[in-house]
Order: C-alpha cells, then structure tokens, then sequence
C-alpha cells in the first residue's frame, strides 16, 4: 500500500489547516473555540472525503481479530474511593466492552496515520484547544488507535483522564452505539455526584445525543463531561479512529497499563 497524498483523504477545500490565515480556517477555528467553550464538542463535517471512509473502516474491521478485547465492568472515575458505597456513582460500575486496534498494529501506508502525522493538522487542534504546545504522543500502542464495538458491545460512563480526545468515525452500527454526554457536569473543585447520579438515571432527558454522521472529527473535552457509548444492535459493527496528543513532548501511557493491554490480546498477537 502506498501512503496517499493528504489531500485525497482529508477535504482540503472544505478544511483549508495547510492555510492557517485564510479566513475559512480563522472562521472554522473562532466556530471551534466557542462550540467547545459552550458544548465541550466540536465536529468538523464532511473532514475525510466520502469514497475514503469505507476503505479505512475495513482496514480497521480486518484487525479487530489481533485487537486486544476489553469486557469489563469499569467505574466512570479513574479510582474507585473506599470512603462511598459500592452503588454510590463514585463507585458504580458500567459495563464496558470493545475491541481496540493498537497503533504498532497500523500500516505505516494506512490513510489513518497519514491524517495522525500531518502537522497542519497537529497545528490547527492544538491553537483550536487554546494550548502553547501540542504533540502527538510517542505511545507504540495508544498514540493512534481503534476501537470496534461489536453487537452488545459498550463504551459505559465515564469521565476522561486526558482533557480532550480526537476521534473519527468511520463505520456506524444498525442501530444503537449512540454518543450521550452531560458538558461540563462537574467542574476542578465539585464532583456534582447528585447531578451525576440524575444523568445515569435518566439520560434521556438530561443527556445529549450529537449527530455524529461518519467522517467527521470530533473533539471532545471529555474530563469534565460525563459520557457513554450506548450498546451496539445488530451485525454491522461500530468503528471509530483515535488520536493521542500531549502538551509536552514524549508522551507514553504507563507501563502498567500497557501491561493490560497486552495480556487481552490474543493469544497468537501477545508475545
């Protein structure tokens, strides 16, 4: 596989970052600044050209089977905290199950990393998320990555350990694999656990369903807004890209961590 150029994935003419002073990027990124100040999201539409969309989809659906597995029921926090009951929404647990692509796993020829490593691209979010600095992570394993979510499969509630997170949909499911979040529903100094507690209770009255059509990039600032992806129905499955970046340079996840991730894989893939 030869890597294409950029501009055959990417709509260059709908999403000029080769630009940065053309008014449509000024526009975009003022658009961008404010969706995410008022709503924690912003999609571009329409950001890979269509005919582009299903080839990278199946190069991900072909990997799912050396992908490591993850179903496990998780708490929406990073750690459980011993001083509130096990059904207290500090503690309660979500189910959680997908399987996740792992970037060594990736073709350097795959269109994915050629959008991940564009650094007008890397430019454009970094100034759009209001950060001095912004690197793509150095992680052999969750630098760029997939996640596919089968029939039944889940993303359950929770709260982002990183301030904000880059995806891109590339294969949306029959039915179901809905994103729902809360913005903003806690803040650095209030966890807000009764408004957390209502949102799990009746998200569908207090949760927001974004259009999420295939194609587009969503930023996301997941840290302070309580969110899921619904259970997937049905045999089509649901695909989506993600892209790691670090305020500073060299960034890896734990070695703990990454320990996990090896021990689901598949047997034939963890050595």
């Amino acid at each position: 596989m030869q890597p294409l150029d950029i501009g055959q994935i990417i709509d260059l003419e709908r999403y000029p970052f080769h630009e940065p002073e053309s008014p449509r990027l000024k526009s975009l990124m003022a658009r961008g600044r404010s969706a995410l100040e008022r709503e924690a999201l912003f999609s571009l539409e329409g950001f890979v050209r269509p005919e582009m969309i299903a080839p990278m989809a199946q190069e991900m659906e072909r990997l799912a089977a050396k992908a490591t597995r993850y179903d496990s029921p998780r708490i929406a926090y990073l750690d459980p905290d011993p001083a509130f009951a096990d059904d207290h929404p500090r503690n309660q647990l979500h189910s959680c199950a997908y399987h996740q692509v792992l970037n060594y796993q990736i073709s350097n020829a795959s269109p994915l990393r050629r959008i991940y490593y564009w650094q007008p691209l890397t430019d454009f979010l970094g100034k759009l998320c209001g950060y001095d600095s912004f690197y793509r992570s150095d992680c052999p394993h969750l630098a760029l990555t997939s996640k596919i979510a089968g029939d039944g499969d889940t993303d359950g509630w929770h709260f982002d350990t990183n301030d904000v997170v880059f995806s891109l949909l590339l294969q949306a499911p029959e039915a179901g694999g809905e994103f729902e979040y809360a913005p903003h529903l806690r803040s650095e100094t209030d966890e807000r656990y009764d408004a957390v507690e209502a949102v799990i209770a009746d998200p569908d009255r207090l949760a927001v369903r974004p259009p999420m059509a295939v194609g587009n990039l969503t930023v996301f600032k997941g840290d302070l807004s309580l969110h899921r992806v619904t259970p997937v129905r049905g045999a089509r499955k649901r695909i989506v890209a993600l892209f790691c970046y670090d305020r500073a340079p060299g960034m890896t996840f734990v070695q703990g961590y990454i320990e996990e991730l090896q021990s689901r894989l598949p047997a034939s893939t963890s050595s």
